[in-house]
């Protein structure tokens, strides 16, 4: 009896935005058809974890207002949020060291100034309305909530 011989077929990689659906679009097409339904300015209220590595985290509970529309890289739309409602910062640039030199990067300069966290999906936000009550602080996030 000779050596086993086994026949490896080659690895197919599929991005899963480019799956046809059954209407005959891709996912991404899909998904840029969608809207984002919460507007630019609202207030929402979010749950998320901000890691820092090695073992340290946050674990955030916030009411963050929606400063921008996004969307991930399949077309799905996003959301970023800031405790700021405007941008306090508008102009200017931060200098960082590249592999080619120096850059100029302004919107990293605004993300950092406004406390902007980005990649939220719609359905981990809860629209919140914002009554005159809810400016005094009556009814603002509590220690003792969940």
């Amino acid at each position: 009896m000779g050596p086993l011989k086994i026949q490896i077929e080659p690895a197919i990689a599929i991005n899963i935005a480019d799956i046809v659906e059954e209407n005959g679009k891709t996912v991404r097409e899909n998904n840029l058809d969608m809207a984002h339904d919460i507007p630019i300015g609202s207030l929402v209220e979010v749950k998320f974890n901000r890691w820092h590595g090695g073992g340290s985290c946050e674990k955030i509970h916030a009411r963050l207002w929606v400063v921008n529309h996004d969307r991930d890289c399949d077309g799905t739309p996003l959301y970023s949020l800031s405790h700021y409602k405007e941008a306090l910062f508008v102009e200017g640039s931060i200098k960082y060291r590249g592999e080619d030199g120096w850059w100029l990067k302004q919107e990293y300069t605004l993300n950092i100034v406004n406390e902007i966290r980005s990649g939220f999906a719609r359905e981990s936000l809860t629209v919140v309305e914002v009554t005159k009550a809810l400016e005094d602080g009556i009814g603002a996030l509590d220690w003792n909530e969940n």
